[in-house]
């Protein structure tokens, strides 16, 4: 329940909201939304910001008081459930009317839940989660006390949760409870008109986060951005900015940011090139990564210095070393002796 991100905080608006088509049109529906505190679905491709947006309700929603918990429905989901005191409340079955005994968890410190993944819960869980949640007509009929009342759940997903509730791998009525708004997130080759504003904004961050000068995009690199498809969106990107930050404008960046050097085209027709490409950025991604690690690991000496200055906790950071196969303890050995020899002298 940590937030994973390698630049930490939340940017300003203009840059989470943008001035491209799809999220002016998002930003259209959101401006009614804030007033409420109706469910959200986030819809899009992984790494979209989907997360970012979902802080931008919270931060933003009038009336939602408490804290911005997140849950990844992947590896948190039953470890938050576990944490949480709960009673059981009565009831009346909307269908005989009898009474029943439903769990009621104590989300008094929470504003506003976020489910990430919420399509990885299992239907076990989708239905723990579905009793776990109260119906809103039910409660504002007054039948059921409802503690989320002043809370606000909001769930993403990478997949299309109308078409997993046809396929019978989501819960209709889970889906009904949770879906009430539906928003999608467009991808970063949708957002051409963005996609400069937010490298500035993480160039800048790094630069500041790493103490180094801001260094200037240049012109073949900034026009070989915008004819890449980024299939990792604003998470490639992000670590791409990383990787020019601390290595610098090196040809090697602009070779790296392809695998072929010729750009992506920027299309939604999935080409037989497209999953070779993924690699290649999957693979660039885990190489910045590492690098970006062993470069904190070196200015700072310490893995909780380390971890902060990435803006990530100390057991992300662990967990990151060992992706990486990065050792844990070498490198601040390294960094020890180094710094006894330099006294020495």
């Amino acid at each position: 329940m940590t937030n994973d991100n390698l630049v930490t905080g939340v940017p300003p608006d203009a840059v989470i909201l943008g001035k491209s088509v799809g999220m002016l049109e998002l930003q259209r529906r959101l401006a009614r939304l804030l007033a409420t505190n109706l469910p959200i679905v986030l819809q899009g491709e992984s790494g979209t910001g989907k997360e970012i947006v979902s802080k931008f309700i919270h931060n933003n929603s009038a009336g939602i008081d408490g804290a911005y918990v997140k849950i990844n429905c992947v590896n948190d989901y039953d470890t938050f459930l576990e944490l949480l005191p709960s009673t059981m409340v009565g009831g009346r079955d909307q269908a005989n009317g009898e009474p029943v005994l439903t769990p009621q968890i104590d989300v008094s410190g929470i504003g506003t839940l976020f489910l990430d993944e919420i399509a990885e819960l299992s239907l076990r869980q989708q239905l723990q989660l579905l009793h776990l949640l109260p119906d809103r007509q039910d409660s504002e009929n007054g039948n059921l006390p409802n503690p989320w009342a002043k809370a606000r759940i909001i769930g993403s997903t990478g997949r299309d949760l109308r078409q997993e509730v046809k396929e019978n791998r989501f819960r209709r009525e889970l889906f009904y409870r949770l879906a009430v708004v539906i928003l999608e997130v467009p991808p970063l080759r949708n957002r051409q008109d963005d996609l400069l504003l937010i490298a500035d904004y993480l160039r800048q961050r790094y630069s500041e986060n790493f103490g180094l000068p801001i260094i200037p995009l240049p012109p073949a690199l900034l026009e070989r951005m915008l004819r890449y498809g980024w299939p990792g969106n604003i998470r490639e990107l992000e670590n791409f900015i990383c990787h020019y930050v601390v290595l610098g404008p090196e040809e090697q960046v602009l070779r790296e940011l392809t695998g072929n050097g010729e750009g992506a085209a920027t299309t939604e027709t999935i080409t037989p090139g497209v999953t070779l490409l993924r690699e290649v950025a999957r693979q660039t991604l885990v190489k910045v990564e590492r690098e970006m690690i062993v470069k904190a690991l070196e200015l700072h000496g310490s893995l909780k210095q380390a971890a902060s200055a990435l803006g990530i906790s100390y057991r992300t950071l662990m967990n990151k070393m060992d992706q990486v196969g990065l050792p844990r303890v070498r490198h601040v050995i390294r960094r020890a002796k180094t710094s006894s020899r330099a006294d020495e002298t």
